[in-house]
């Protein structure tokens, strides 16, 4: 009986150890002080939930400021969709000094795409950069004013999992930045029509055309929130309506079956 527990505990535990793990960012801490213009270090580990981390395909990771409500990440650190390995634990960029300004506001944002779709949001606590030349925007300054000290709440939207992201899929598309875009989840169709005239969900944007070569697309993938419902369907048990018929065509018809 002894035997068969320890069994059942191996087994477990091997269970277990295949369906870790996602990301947990380990530096920067609250603690940590960089300066803006040098080339620093984030890193990370298995923080032992799902999913496993051989499930991603790429990753980018992005500077933010302003509050858990309204992370803006727009600044993007490193190559974009950089290849993701499970035995790669970090990686090494640049902060640029002109993106903001200086204080204890600043957090990371690391985005892990799942190969089978799907993507994993973690955020690193809010650390200190000094040296910076930028300003920050009247918005993200109201932001930072909510005073969030702890970072953001992971975001999982591969399969099984049970988070949705809130920021990025509320703010429109082409207000957007970044290599990667959000867009809303689908919704469908109601059982009746209430609305009585047609209004614009967004205003007109304007249209630049380029008379010169263009840079790169930045916009690399696109990715939209999951369902949160279900949607069932019913079968239909009418019976199919009958042929109709015509004798003059069948008569017609008739005619050229040679």
């Amino acid at each position: 009986m002894r035997s068969l527990s320890f069994l059942s505990a191996a087994i477990s535990a091997l269970l277990v150890r295949q369906v870790a793990a996602d990301i947990q960012i380990t530096s920067p801490t609250a603690s940590t002080k960089w300066t803006g213009g040098t080339t620093v270090q984030m890193m990370w580990k298995d923080d032992g939930n799902s999913p496993s981390l051989d499930q991603f395909s790429t990753f980018n990771v992005f500077l933010c400021w302003g509050s858990n409500d309204v992370p803006m990440c727009d600044q993007i650190l490193g190559p974009a969709s950089s290849k993701f390995s499970a035995n790669q634990l970090n990686a090494k960029f640049q902060i640029p000094a002109t993106v903001g300004g200086n204080g204890d506001v600043y957090f990371l944002k690391m985005e892990t795409i799942a190969t089978a779709g799907g993507y994993t949001w973690n955020y690193s606590p809010r650390f200190t950069l000094s040296g910076m030349t930028g300003s920050f925007s009247a918005a993200a300054i109201a932001e930072q004013k909510k005073g969030d000290t702890s970072p953001p709440n992971r975001v999982d939207t591969t399969t099984g999992a049970t988070t949705t992201p809130a920021g990025d899929t509320g703010v429109p598309y082409t207000m957007q930045t970044g290599p990667t875009r959000y867009a809303p989840m689908q919704t469908q169709p109601g059982t009746k029509i209430k609305a009585k005239s047609a209004s614009r969900r967004y205003p007109t944007s304007s249209v630049s055309i380029y008379k010169t070569m263009a840079p790169p697309a930045v916009a690399q993938t696109t990715i939209t929130m999951p369902w949160t419902y279900t949607v069932t369907s019913k079968e239909n048990t009418a019976s199919p309506a009958p042929m109709p018929s015509d004798d003059d065509m069948a008569r017609f018809l008739m005619r050229w079956r040679d």
